[in-house]
Formats: C-alpha cells, structure tokens, sequence
C-alpha cells in the first residue's frame, strides 16, 4: 500500500502557552514553528521562527487567530490551508483512552471527566480543541495521549492493589504520562550511542515543571514514575508527587476540607514552591535563592534531586542493568546543578558524569559522562511536536 504525503499543525497546549510546529510528513520537514506565552494577558508574547511580538492574548481564541491567519496566507509559510491535512494534539489523558485517537464529543467528555487527575492540563486543552475545530471545520483534530507509549508495561507494573471494582469501574490504574517526550528519547538515544535501541536498557529523565522518569528496554517502556494522574511521582514545580493519601485525608477531616478546596494545595503550592517557601516553583528561581542563603530552597533542590536518584537505582534495579541515561525537559536540557546532584555518588553504579563536559552542555544535544563510564549520559532536547506529527500521519494511514 502507497503511503500518502500529510502535513499538521501540532499544537502543544500549556496552562498559559501554545507551541507549535507546521511538520511535512514522512518526511519530517518542520515548515514553521512559534510559541505563544502568557495567554489570558495583556501582555502575551508570540514568537514565531525570528520574530518576538508583545500583544494581548486574552484567551486561546485569539492565539489561534493569529496562527491560522498566519498559516492561511497565501505568502505564509504554508501557503494556505489547504494543504494542512489536520491538527495534532500533545493531549494527556481521557478516561478509558491511552492512544492516538480522533477527537471526537465523546472523546472530549472523557477528558472532562478526567479534569480531576489533570486540573492544569485538560481544560485548556478541551479549550484549544474546541477553538481548533470551530476555525478549522474541516481538518482532522487528532489526539497522541500521553499515556501511549507506556502501554507496554507489564500488567504486574500497571496494577494498583486497590479494589477490583475501583480498577473495572473507574479505570484507576499507572496510566504514566510524558509519552511523547519519553519515546522521543528512547528512539533518539540509541542513534546517538550507536547501538540497536532493542539490545538497550535506558532511563529517560524527562525533568521541568512537570518530571517523571521512563524505565525502556529494547525501545519500550517497561515502568514510568507517574501513575494514574501528573500529580504522582518524583514531585514537581508546585504539584506534590508521591504522598501518602491518608495525609491528604487527614487535613481534609482535621480542616474540614472539600477536593475542590484541597486540589489548589496539591497542585499549586506543594512540590518545589511548597519546600522552599517561595512564590516560584521554577527551578532557577529556586536555585537563586538557596544560593542567597535560603535553607528551605536548599531543602527543595536536594530533595527533588534525591527523589530522581532514588527513582534512577529503582529503574536500574527493574531493567537489570544500565546502558544510558537522557535528561529531556526545561531541567533535563539546562539544569547543569539538577545534573551534577542527581549523577553525584552513583560511579559504583556506572554512571560517571563529566564535570566538564556538564557545565559547558548549554542545553544542546550533549554526552556529558567520562569515556570510562560504562553508562552513556546525554542530554536530549526533546522534540514531544515531532513524535505527536509522527503519530498522526500513521493514524492517516490505517483509516
């Protein structure tokens, strides 16, 4: 069967941010690119390929806008609109779905009805599907939910030992996330170490404001530190990570708490800004601030560098051994301290990180361990728009 020639727009939706890529399949083309930051004021921030434009983005309607004018131009990148075979969505999680799927009414209920696990994620893509699809009728709005990539993990390693009922009913089970980005560095990593991906054993360390780490072997996930929501795993910017339910239900009986009142504690005020006391969960900020004497920042950063350590020697411990390491995400590319932290003690295990080469990585596609390090460690600036286009052409094909 001939395989047909696709072009989408992908869109990457943040709680305040849009990214996108225009991508020319199969051949991998990237036709255009730009962000939109601080969405919802009056000083929004588009950056597209060069250019930087400051103007009010009062919603993600008038974000849209503005790209699609872009693109259906005649002397715009794409040339016009109808060339775009459809819209792709880097979306998170629906109930009963962990796939690459259209996004239909109902698929849209199903990620209504997960709003809970993923508060800061769903409703503004809910928002930005609905957007797409009133401007752009015609196209195809697809789905990559991030969960997809985990659902080779073994059943003993999905399963939580709750209720069977809670599991059959509800569909409570380690969904994972970071997907994209995590099959991103499980096919990118072998390339750069030059071996087969299926003779690998690799961690993939996707670390920023939202973190969890992949456990891969021979290319497939066999483990990831997220569960059934974001919130899980090695703790996050202000989202609190793995935490023993029953002191969450301890202050809500104690403090009379509703989960509406109790949620923005969660996912807004724990993590790295819960720690360190500071407004800011960002990384940067938390490391100026423990270097300005900060205890409580110094706490935040050594905590959440030890919680990915730890999360590092389990994963090593599930796969039987070590061949690579990636650091992806906003931290994984520039967080030379998170690096060095994390990576410090572990030349018993195999991995040795050169200093040097660490300090001087900025970000770019790097190996940052010593040539006597029996595990390769490299930085991998992901690209989660290139995996999401990749799985939306497929889709075109089997339909």
């Amino acid at each position: 069967m001939s395989r047909k020639n696709s072009t989408f727009l992908i869109a990457n939706v943040g709680s305040t941010s849009l990214k996108y890529q225009v991508l020319r399949m199969p051949e991998e083309v990237c036709v255009a690119k730009g962000r939109f930051e601080r969405i919802g004021q009056e000083d929004g921030i588009w950056s597209h390929e060069d250019q930087t434009e400051t103007l009010p983005l009062p919603g993600y309607g008038s974000a849209i806008d503005r790209m699609v004018a872009l693109l259906d131009a005649s002397d715009g990148p794409l040339g016009g609109l109808d060339s775009l075979d459809g819209v792709g969505f880097k979306t998170v999680i629906a109930k009963g779905i962990d796939g690459c799927v259209e996004l239909t009414a109902d698929v849209l209920k199903r990620m209504e009805a997960y709003t809970l696990l993923a508060p800061a994620h769903n409703p503004p893509y809910i928002q930005a599907i609905r957007a797409f699809s009133e401007r752009l009728p015609s196209k195809k709005m697809i789905g990559l939910f991030e969960p997809a990539f985990h659902q080779t993990m073994p059943e003993y390693a999905r399963i939580y030992p709750i209720p069977e009922r809670w599991r059959t009913e509800h569909a409570i089970r380690r969904y994972g996330y970071h997907g994209a980005s995590h099959r991103y560095v499980a096919e990118r990593l072998p390339q750069l170490m030059q071996r087969p991906a299926n003779e690998l054993r690799l961690i993939s360390c996707h670390l920023g404001g939202s973190s969890s780490l992949c456990a891969i072997q021979g290319g497939k996930s066999i483990d990831t530190s997220m569960g059934f929501s974001p919130q899980s795993g090695v703790f996050h910017a202000t989202r609190h990570g793995d935490l023993d339910p029953f002191a969450v239900l301890y202050v809500m009986k104690e403090e009379g708490l509703t989960p509406d009142a109790v949620i923005p504690w969660l996912t807004k005020q724990s993590g790295l800004a819960g720690i360190s006391g500071i407004a800011s969960g960002d990384c940067r900020d938390i490391e100026e601030a423990m270097d300005n004497g900060n205890a409580d920042a110094k706490l935040a950063f050594d905590a959440f560098c030890y919680g990915v350590k730890k999360q590092i020697g389990a994963y090593l411990a599930a796969l039987g051994g070590l061949d690579g390491i990636g650091f992806a995400g906003g931290i994984g590319e520039r967080g030379t301290r998170v690096r060095a932290a994390v990576c410090q003690g572990l030349a018993e295990l195999g991995i040795v990180l050169d200093e040097n080469a660490n300090q001087e990585a900025n970000g770019k596609e790097t190996c940052i361990s010593t040539a006597e390090s029996p595990v390769a460690i490299w930085i991998v600036p992901t690209n989660e728009e290139l995996i999401v286009a990749r799985a939306c052409h497929e889709f075109l094909q089997v339909e």
